[in-house]
């Protein structure tokens, strides 16, 4: 095998680890961001689902309008994106029942947006470890 030919496989081999690597780290760092924002999300709806069981309503819409805050910071997957739209709807439905004085409804709704943000948590973990099983 001639020298340049070696050298150019060489060259090749590395610049294709670095774009792997480089896919790597921007992949742990989405799941990363992802996790915060969906873990901030999950707190601040938990928060309103207390605030409308002790009936502060105020309370409970600044807690939902914190959650759609950090819903906006939720990247993913189709899949993601359909759960996020979900929760979205849930979130309206929740400002709405909250606005009428209805804390039944405003319950069963904050507890479905609830339940929809930690499935985005176990979409994030799993996704995060299929990225990394093509490196092993």
């Amino acid at each position: 095998m001639s020298m340049n030919l070696k050298k150019y496989l060489v060259a090749s081999f590395l610049v294709l680890s670095l774009g792997t690597a480089n896919h790597v780290t921007a992949a742990t760092e989405t799941q990363t961001a992802m996790k915060q924002a969906t873990n901030a999300a999950i707190a601040n709806l938990e928060a309103a689902l207390k605030a409308v069981t002790e009936n502060k309503l105020d309370a409970a819409q600044d807690f939902i309008d914190a959650t759609r805050d950090s819903a906006g910071d939720i990247l993913g997957a189709c899949s993601i994106e359909a759960k996020k739209q979900h929760g979205s709807t849930a979130l309206k439905n929740a400002r709405r029942q909250i606005k009428n004085g209805d804390t039944a409804g405003a319950t069963i709704s904050l507890k479905e947006a609830i339940e929809i943000f930690k499935s985005l948590l176990m979409s994030v973990n799993t996704e995060h470890q299929s990225v990394f099983k093509w490196f092993k």
